[in-house]
Order: C-alpha cells, then sequence, then structure tokens
C-alpha cells in the first residue's frame, strides 16, 4: 500500500459520506489497522456512522452505512477513481 493510495481512500469515503449525509464534517476519522493472521491486512475507516473497509491485501472496498449493513462492494481501483477521473459517488451505479 502507498501512501497516495491512502490519500484518495481517506479523500473519496470523506466525500461520499457527505454527499450521503449532506453535512459538514468533522476534520478527523477515525482509522484502524487490520491484522489478519499476524500480518497486515488493510485498514478500516469510520467518519459520521459509516465505514469502510479497505482489504489491501484483496484490493477491495467495502463501503458499510450506520446500521452496519453492507452498502456496496468494490475493487480499490474502482473506489479510488484510478481508471477514470469522475467525481465519487456513494454508491457508485453502473449504467445497464
Amino acid at each position: 500500500m502507498n501512501s497516495s493510495q491512502a490519500d484518495l481512500v481517506r479523500k473519496n469515503f470523506r466525500e461520499a459520506v457527505r454527499r450521503r449525509t449532506g453535512q459538514d464534517l468533522p476534520t478527523t476519522m477515525l482509522e484502524t489497522t487490520l491484522i489478519r493472521g499476524g500480518s497486515y491486512c488493510g485498514r478500516r475507516f469510520s467518519l459520521h456512522g459509516y465505514s469502510v473497509i479497505w482489504f489491501v491485501d484483496e484490493e477491495r472496498i467495502k463501503l458499510f452505512a450506520q446500521d452496519g449493513s453492507l452498502i456496496e462492494s468494490m475493487s480499490t481501483a474502482e473506489f479510488c477513481h484510478v481508471e477514470q477521473s469522475v467525481e465519487p459517488v456513494f454508491p457508485i451505479r453502473r449504467a445497464a
């Protein structure tokens, strides 16, 4: 994991929650390091009751609502908009 990718996950998660709630958000968010089998496997970010879990080893992002229900699961590249320069939305929708 590189710091620029982590910064993109933070930025896009913050923007997703802001769009979802329509509220100004605190400047800090809770960030937790995830360990599986004694090895680093990802991070969890929490803000305003929403969470995103970034499984670095699987290159997956899982978005969770305030009640803990899974909203969406996607690749890290998709969440960070690596292949596209589109404003982040929550959840990401695809045209048919």
